[in-house]
């Protein structure tokens, strides 16, 4: 990363290096990254050529002045040649550098005759969800959180690291386990849509509380994807520290392939191709769709929803099965508990990726069937119950407490 703004303030330091980047950065909506890859190609062709960036100009302003059209097309031979160059010498795809190249002579009232090369692209194939579900048991709670969110969201890198525990807290705080989020598409300057399911809040909980524990203060600033310090992430340190976690269990892990893991799976899903590019903050083609083809924003919440099932990596295949497995639940707490609960507005909830109880968690259940998941349980038996792995759910006001199997 420092590296790369070094760079920066080398080509800054040329009148027409700063002009160019300057432009760059008021079309590209002051991207970080294009300015910081721009710049890595300038600097990659003066030193190639050996000359720094004012020199190209002056060098350009005399060519297109010559009645020599060999000469006045100098230029336009130097990047041809650099680019077969870049593709010998380290086998990659010299697009970046010819657009760059073409961009830095424009920029400065000189631009080249020349066409952006036809390339091919290869397909950026989308992780799976059995490559997620492995991935996500070798994370800890700060990496898992990073992924979840990636491929609920849909969101590029850039993006992601801009949201703020501000822009949920409110549903976060009430509960809310499929949340809504304004975002601004920083890339193409367009404000759109997106959301979250319950794989990434419920991990959220955890996430947040160690970062609590390690006397960090939350507030509405706080940057949900950020270094073990707390601080924002840069998009390129999101990305090294996917690459590098999904090379431990080998599979090819990064944030572009968690956003093109949302678009592939909910595309799956049937959800409107419009209103999934909406989600992912791609340019629509007009005002028309914007205004008559996105529906309002909680239709838009029911149709992620009813797709969420095809990116759930839990295990839970539809929202209906997760309703049948809570009135499973339901059947077995004994009646006077059920009443209790109810009366009390405690609602049960299957816990998202929730390990079934080992053989010895049934010892209170002679026939190892019909175990109760919640009881009724005064003071005098709280402490024998925790230590067997209950959890407390609700503090009653005769003094007993819900507890739930843990």
């Amino acid at each position: 990363m420092g590296k790369y703004r070094n760079q920066i303030a080398w080509v800054r330091g040329f009148e027409s290096g700063g002009r160019w980047l300057d432009g760059v950065a008021a079309d590209h909506s002051r991207s970080i990254q294009t300015e910081e890859q721009y710049a890595r190609c300038l600097k990659v062709f003066c030193d190639w050529i050996g000359k720094n960036p004012d020199e190209l100009i002056t060098e350009r302003e005399g060519q297109s002045k010559s009645e020599d059209r060999k000469i006045q097309r100098k230029a336009e031979e130097n990047l041809k040649t650099f680019c077969l160059h870049i593709e010998r010498t380290k086998g990659i795809t010299s697009d970046i550098y010819h657009s760059a190249m073409r961009s830095f002579y424009r920029y400065n009232y000189f631009p080249l005759m020349v066409r952006t090369p036809k390339t091919s692209f290869n397909t950026i194939r989308p992780v799976t969800i059995e490559d997620l579900r492995i991935i996500d048991m070798a994370s800890d709670e700060r990496r898992r959180f990073f992924i979840r969110f990636l491929k609920d969201s849909g969101m590029s890198r850039e993006d992601a690291i801009e949201v703020t525990y501000g822009d949920i807290r409110a549903q976060f705080e009430r509960g809310e386990r499929f949340i809504h989020i304004y975002a601004k598409r920083r890339k193409e300057n367009v404000n759109y849509e997106t959301f979250i399911g319950p794989n990434a809040t419920d991990v959220l909980k955890v996430y947040l509380r160690i970062r609590r524990n390690m006397g960090e203060i939350i507030t509405d600033k706080t940057h949900l994807i950020a270094t073990k310090r707390g601080k924002k992430m840069s998009p390129t340190t999101l990305t090294i520290d996917l690459m590098r976690l999904g090379k431990k269990v080998g599979v090819e892990l990064s944030p572009h392939r968690l956003r093109k893991f949302f678009e592939t799976y909910l595309s799956i899903a049937k959800v409107h191709p419009i209103t999934l590019k909406y989600w992912m903050g791609h340019k629509l083609s007009g005002d028309i769709e914007a205004k008559y083809i996105i529906p309002p924003s909680p239709e838009q919440k029911n149709l992620y929803i009813e797709g969420y099932p095809k990116i759930d990596i839990t295990g839970a295949a539809t929202m209906e099965e997760r309703m049948r497995k809570i009135e499973e639940i339901r059947k077995q707490i004994p009646e006077e508990v059920r009443k209790t609960m109810e009366k009390h507005g405690i609602q049960i909830r299957e816990r998202a990726g929730r390990p079934k109880p080992a053989d010895n968690d049934n010892a209170d259940c002679p026939d190892g069937k019909n175990c109760p998941a919640f009881k009724e349980i005064g003071e005098d038996e709280l402490l024998s119950n925790l230590q067997a792995g209950w959890k407390v759910t609700h503090n009653l006001q005769n003094g007993n407490v819900i507890i739930q199997r843990g």
